[in-house]
């Protein structure tokens, strides 16, 4: 009998049989004991002693097994599980209350996250718009942005960072997830409890019998819930470690250069994101990849539109607005405009696309982010080529205005920038986007830049600023792309 068990043991793998097996076996073995207890344990003794050899090795047999399947069965849905108590749920209308109040719940806790609290800073995410109905998925959503800050998607690039990782912080990051997958297990099956053994104790065993198991199950699955979030908070540590430790293993592994700011990682990794997501970079960002130059492939990707005029006109820019302030709403969009720059010149169709390494260019004064250059804006071989993009970040006297937007020319003409928290994540500069709000559906939008996968600048014409924010201020924010 020992050697069957052995063998059991042994096909299963150590994370599956701690996580999931025994938690199983331990459920079988209460509702075993539920069922004996009905029946009287006598009764059940002189049952089983009764039976023939041969018949007890059979039910054993088939014991285990059943075990084991139904651990294999768990052990595929386990992920799935995970998800569902990290608060990703369908959207039944029997569901839709309980949501609504739990997310109350946490975007109350979420709006007065700061650095000085450490509990909330880690176990909340940083827009109220990522904001979960549950403490574990919080707490995991928090971890899986932290690679934002380098420009890094995290749902593109973890599968490819985990195959890199050193065996020493793989073995602990295993470890850390199987107790929290353990929890996770013990809770679901704790809850399960409470209704298949509370129902088996209804059949078989006096009311204070059925109470007890009703109780005790939901006591086990609110105990493992409260466990997983404790045991997700380390494994939500080691995630955050391996985007600030290891993230250049993958880049090495890639044979990529590594970058030598943090400007040009966050360049790097954001173009990477999109190669690897929509199939190709932003077509004048080719260069942040870091090929190495003997090696480097021709890409390429689709080209945003690009529009002719006649000349350019100057271009005034409009102070920037005060930082943002955090509010408890869900889309905080006034507070949120990085600023509101006139881009009122009228640019001239250019074919020539991103600078070379040479610097040659230079600005001839200080030029404020959103600018459209005109030709007394830079100096230089090659300067011309330059009138009609805009650019992205501030650009000091007599720097190389390396980080431009794409030619939009006189498409810019009359229009704001303004910040908008969307998700963004197949957004390209230069696209024309609409936005569906709660007042109705803006068009003819263009993406100046794509900050992260949470934000998104565009050019809004003067006339309907005010209108967009008043849609933007009544409620939620989906982002309409164009087919084809």
């Amino acid at each position: 009998m020992s050697g069957l068990f052995d063998g059991a043991v042994a096909f299963l793998d150590r994370r599956q049989l701690t996580s999931v097996w025994m938690p199983l076996t331990a459920f079988l073995a209460a509702l075993v004991t539920v069922a004996a207890s009905g029946t009287g344990w006598g009764k059940a003794l002189t049952w089983w002693n009764g039976l023939a050899g041969e018949t007890r090795i059979l039910l054993v047999l088939g014991a285990v097994l059943a075990t084991v399947l139904a651990g294999q069965l768990l052990a595929v849905a386990r992920p799935g599980l995970v998800r569902w108590y990290e608060g990703h749920w369908p959207d039944p209308r029997l569901l839709r209350p309980l949501r609504r109040a739990l997310l109350a719940r946490h975007l109350a806790a979420q709006s007065v996250r700061c650095a000085a609290d450490a509990d909330l800073f880690l176990g909340y995410p940083r827009t109220a718009r990522r904001t979960l109905p549950t403490r574990l998925g919080n707490v995991l959503r928090a971890a899986e942005e932290h690679g934002d800050r380098y420009g890094m998607d995290a749902t593109t690039v973890w599968p490819r960072l985990y195959t890199v990782l050193p065996d020493p912080f793989l073995a602990s990051f295993a470890q850390a997830a199987a107790a929290m997958e353990t929890a996770v297990m013990i809770s679901f099956l704790g809850g399960a409890f409470a209704v298949v053994g509370g129902t088996l104790a209804v059949l078989v065993l006096p009311g204070a019998g059925a109470v007890c198991c009703v109780w005790g199950g939901a006591l086990v699955a609110i105990l493992g819930y409260r466990g997983a979030v404790r045991a997700a908070r380390p494994y939500a540590q080691l995630i955050r470690s391996a985007f600030d430790v290891h993230r250049f293993l993958l880049l090495e592994a890639m044979r990529l250069r590594l970058p030598e700011s943090p400007a040009q990682e966050r360049s790097q990794w954001e173009q990477l994101g999109k190669l690897w997501y929509r199939g190709a970079p932003d077509y004048d960002r080719i260069p942040a990849l870091g090929y190495p130059a003997s090696v480097a492939p021709s890409l390429e990707p689709a080209r945003p539109r690009l529009v002719t005029s006649g000349d350019l006109l100057p271009v005034k820019a409009v102070p920037v607005a005060s930082a943002p302030v955090r509010t408890g709403r869900a889309f905080p969009v006034r507070s949120s405009l990085a600023g509101v720059v006139v881009l009122a010149g009228v640019g001239a169709a250019v074919t020539a696309p991103a600078l070379g390494p040479d610097g040659e260019v230079r600005a001839t004064r200080d030029l404020p982010a959103f600018h459209v250059l005109v030709p007394s804006d830079v100096e230089g071989e090659g300067a011309d080529r330059l009138s009609g993009r805009y650019t992205l970040r501030p650009v000091a006297k007599g720097a190389p205005p390396a980080d431009l937007g794409p030619p939009l020319g006189v498409a810019l003409t009359g229009r704001v920038a303004m910040t908008v928290p969307v998700d963004a994540v197949r957004v390209q500069r230069g696209q024309a986007v609409s936005l569906r709000t709660a007042k109705g559906v803006f068009g003819g939008l263009l993406v100046l830049d794509v900050p992260d996968r949470d934000r998104l600048v565009v050019a809004v014409p003067a006339a309907g600023l005010d209108a967009l924010s008043r849609g933007l201020d009544a409620g939620p924010v989906r982002l309409v792309l164009p087919v084809g």
